[in-house]
């Protein structure tokens, strides 16, 4: 894979080049674009040993953040993740030969089936959270103190929250 220029670099270019673009909005945006990549390129890496894809990592959490029995429609789930109605299918098939996932009838609608999370897939689902959540851990850890974490929670989760509600 090829070395991304660093974030300083590209602000550096800016500022040399294209200083009336040397703003903090566009310092923010483009640091928040480049965490996101750094933080999925990392993340894809740790459930990677999994054998899962983020489709499906996501997939399973989604469905484990649900209360029991953890299950939704796969309208509501492909809505909850953003992923194609035909790569929900690809995933679900694929979590349900797993055996993490399985169909189960929807008494409100006969035209549709729940995706339910076994209890094999809830124990797996777990088990790849917390070492997700760990290595999301030593990430911000390495970078940031325990205040500066719970800072940058508030404003990122205000901040979406107004941009959301607009």
């Amino acid at each position: 894979m090829t070395e991304k220029q660093t974030l300083q670099d590209t602000l550096e270019e800016y500022r040399a080049n294209w200083p009336e673009f040397d703003r903090p909005e566009t310092r923010v945006m483009l640091g928040l674009i480049r965490l996101n990549d750094l933080v999925l390129d990392s993340t894809r890496a740790e459930i990677a040993k999994h054998g899962l894809t983020m489709a499906g990592f996501e997939a399973l959490m989604t469905l484990r953040s649900q209360p029991e029995p953890w299950q939704m429609t796969p309208t509501a789930l492909f809505r909850a993740i953003l992923i194609t109605s035909g790569g929900m299918t690809k995933v679900l098939k694929q979590l349900e030969q797993s055996g993490y996932v399985q169909r189960a009838d929807n008494p409100g609608d006969q035209r549709s089936r729940f995706v339910r999370l076994t209890q094999k897939g809830k124990v797996f689902a777990e088990v790849v959270m917390e070492e997700v959540a760990e290595h999301d851990r030593r990430i911000l850890q390495d970078a940031l103190n325990e205040q500066q974490i719970n800072q940058l929670a508030k404003v990122l989760l205000r901040t979406v929250d107004k941009i959301e509600a607009q």
